[in-house]
């Protein structure tokens, strides 16, 4: 059934249904574990109704709870619960229902956003709802058909995760009078929190006949029943054992001496860490009927093959060797009942009692029944105390079963348990230096020949942080395992350790142990620092460039390490980066010697219009020892441009090309290309500005051709600069 929500902050309801149907009930409230949408809680309101005198027409088929702040008394909301289950409560056995008698278990329920922000208050919260009215025919307080009963519950701060003590359905709504009664009425919590019960007098609240459901508010007291002359809360139902109710097990147990219908309140308070955080009161109500009387079943118990029984809670002793298995002996008073077996350890697992299934045995005659049970030879008491548990036996009798247990103490023999020792391998305290490997086995042996686990651990550290290796074994008897040391740094630091063997012995889910303690001291062994050296002369490298000729720098770096240890070599360029001056090293990593190789393609785009530029690389090469040493060395790079070829030699500008070998052409001395400056192309002029020579080649000659005598004007073209200058040719 799909549950809708309702919280409203402040709505007002009034009913005119006039109702004398109220036993009693509760209310819970409990976090969802994984809320799908905004809701927080789950919240549930148990009302039991008595079905025989209550008119169906006052069951309400929705109810509004309201949510008080506990310290200011301020109603902070109201949640609107739809009626969800409608149930005859279970007896026990279903026969065990009367015809006069019927009680209807109607749970409302709603999903409720309990937020932070409206339920932090430290002070905590309560729930409350008022019904009326009670059964006109309830003998113990006063005018029942005019009163009603308010539900009651608190809780902590949503901050608190918590969820409010969960009361057990009811299973029984009446008891015989004369007869021991005894019914289960505690409440489990889901938090483990120590809960505590107590009888108190039933709260009527502010309903009446008149406004059988009126707005809930919140209260520091609320109106109290008043009891009928003779009753009290010392007994609510009168008897040779008035009402009462365990404060730890919420167990309520009375004898009662009169007859009629008796209503009560429970509050059962909830406690973590000694501090009470919260309460919810269930009402209900018991009718004392005149019934058959339902006898306790019997048990008795034997060794076997003897006669004699034991007394109910009688210590027996046991020797080393004595049977272990007993003879049980039941039945039951009352014919064609039926009645089942439990046996429950008190200071030892249930489990270890070995007793076949009695269930449901159908008691047809007064004729004792007879079964057997044995325990465990691992049942283990220290100091020397009695193995203690019950045999309960309990029937189906009505209104509730009754029980009966017998309670057993037995004594056995200590068997003595020897503790298994520990040796080793070795002949001498070890000793292992960095580099090597220590290696020995570790035996451990138990004369009982019991399960032994070998295991070792470091004192004060752990085995593999400092290259240690010990698997843990499991044997009967004897056990081996090897241990094995390849220090690491951390162990270098620790110059000596301890390591502690445990031999632990298994008998009886009880052990005993040995530990053996190995010393184990550990050396450093000298390290030698790695060296840098290069395929270069010195650590200055000096570059001329020539833009028309590429250039190549290639130079080996080399990393020795004499003591052959894991080394790597790095290169860090200062001030600038590698990618953007066109150099390029790998880093590189290897044992005992490393080589890598950088390289630089320079251009005379990195002199940056300068005649000369100077880098700095350092190379670094560091070894992996637990003391770590490293070597450096800086290689200055100086990138220069060819500035002596700038300078322009004065020509000699006059030539006779008459074929007499001297001075017969005209030519240049031109100046080798750099970064500044590179040869374009010569070309000579006649006096009317016709170009009547041009060349690209540094070696030309101009032999004047068949041009006359006279004077003509050249010009030298380079990248940056243009010069001319006047030819005298003489024929």
């Amino acid at each position: 059934m799909k549950k809708y929500l309702y919280f409203i902050p402040f709505l007002f309801f009034s009913y005119e249904v006039l109702a004398t149907h109220i036993v009693g009930g509760e209310i819970e409230l409990t976090p969802i574990k994984t809320p799908t949408g905004t809701a927080t809680h789950v919240l549930t309101l148990n009302l039991y109704f008595d079905a025989i005198n209550g008119r169906p027409a006052a069951e309400d088929i929705s109810i509004t709870l309201s949510f008080i702040r506990k310290k200011d008394l301020v109603k902070v909301g109201e949640a609107i619960c739809q009626r969800v289950y409608r149930e005859n409560i279970k007896y026990i056995d279903p026969a065990c229902a009367k015809g006069d008698l019927q009680t209807l278990l109607i749970k409302y329920s709603a999903n409720v956003n309990l937020a932070d922000a409206n339920f932090s208050d430290p002070g905590g919260y309560a729930i409350v709802w008022e019904r009326c009215c009670r059964n006109a025919t309830i003998t113990n307080i006063k005018n029942p058909s005019e009163v009603g009963m308010v539900f009651y519950t608190e809780f902590p701060s949503v901050k608190i995760k918590n969820s409010t003590p969960h009361f057990k359905e009811v299973v029984a709504d009446y008891l015989c009078i004369n007869q021991n009664f005894e019914m289960d009425f505690s409440a489990s919590d889901d938090d483990a929190d120590s809960l505590a019960y107590e009888l108190i007098t039933p709260w009527i609240g502010y309903s009446t006949s008149r406004f059988p459901s009126p707005e809930s508010f919140g209260s520091s007291k609320y109106p109290e029943a008043s009891w009928e002359e003779g009753i009290s809360l010392q007994n609510v139902i009168p008897g040779e054992v008035p009402l009462r109710i365990d404060p730890r097990t919420g167990v309520l147990y009375a004898k009662p001496s009169k007859l009629g219908l008796y209503v009560f309140s429970v509050m059962v308070n909830e406690y973590r860490q000694g501090v009470l955080i919260g309460r919810v009161k269930r009402d209900f109500q018991l009718k004392v009927v005149d019934c058959k009387i339902n006898y306790p079943p019997q048990v008795m118990i034997r060794s076997q093959d003897t006669k004699a029984f034991f007394k109910d809670g009688e210590t027996i002793q046991l020797k080393k060797g004595d049977k272990r298995c007993f003879d049980l002996l039941y039945t039951d008073p009352d014919i064609n009942q039926k009645v089942t077996i439990t046996a429950k350890g008190v200071n030892f697992d249930t489990k270890k009692i070995n007793i076949p299934a009695v269930t449901n045995v159908l008691i047809q005659n007064k004729d004792t029944l007879k079964t057997s049970f044995c325990l465990d030879d691992c049942i283990i008491i220290k100091n020397n105390q009695a193995a203690e548990f019950l045999i309960g036996i309990i029937d189906n009798g009505c209104p509730v079963p009754q029980n009966k247990s017998f309670r057993m103490k037995i004594l056995f023999e200590d068997i003595d348990n020897n503790n298994p020792f520990i040796t080793t391998s070795l002949v001498e305290t070890p000793s292992v230096m960095y580099g090597d490997t220590l290696e020995f086995e570790v035996f451990g042996n138990d004369i009982d020949r019991d399960t032994l686990l070998l295991s070792g651990t470091g004192r004060n550290f752990a085995l593999g942080s400092l290259g240690f290796t010990f698997p843990s074994q499991r044997g009967v008897g004897s056990v081996s395992s090897i241990l094995k040391f390849i220090p690491n740094c951390e162990a270098i630091k620790q110059k000596q350790v301890f390591l502690d063997f445990v031999a632990k012995d298994f008998r009886c889910g009880v052990s005993n142990q040995s530990t053996y303690t190995v010393p184990v001291r550990i050396e450093a062994k000298q390290n030698n620092a790695p060296v840098i050296s290069t395929s270069l002369s010195s650590n200055v490298l000096e570059i001329t460039l020539l833009p028309n000729e590429p250039t190549e720098v290639k130079i080996n770096i080399d990393a020795l390490d004499i003591d052959k240890e894991m080394l790597n070599l790095t290169a860090t360029p200062v001030g600038f980066e590698f990618k953007n001056f066109f150099m390029k090293f790998d880093d590189k990593e290897g044992i005992g010697k490393v080589n890598s190789i950088f390289t630089w393609n320079p251009t005379c785009y990195l002199l940056a219009g300068k005649d000369s530029r100077e880098f700095i690389v350092n190379f670094k090469s560091v070894d992996k020892s637990c003391e770590q040493k490293q070597d450096t060395l800086a290689l200055k790079l100086v990138l220069k441009n060819n500035v002596s070829s700038e300078k322009l030699l004065e020509p000699y500008n006059t030539f006779t090309p008459n074929g007499d070998g001297i001075n017969d052409f005209f030519s240049l001395t031109i100046p080798e290309d750099n970064c500044n400056r590179q040869f374009i192309k010569f070309e000579i002029y006649n006096r009317y500005g016709k170009s009547i020579f041009l060349s690209s080649e540094r070696d030309f000659k101009w032999f004047g051709d068949k041009e006359p005598s006279g004077e003509y004007l050249y010009a030298l073209y380079f990248t940056d600069n243009t010069y001319k200058g006047i030819i005298h040719l003489v024929r």
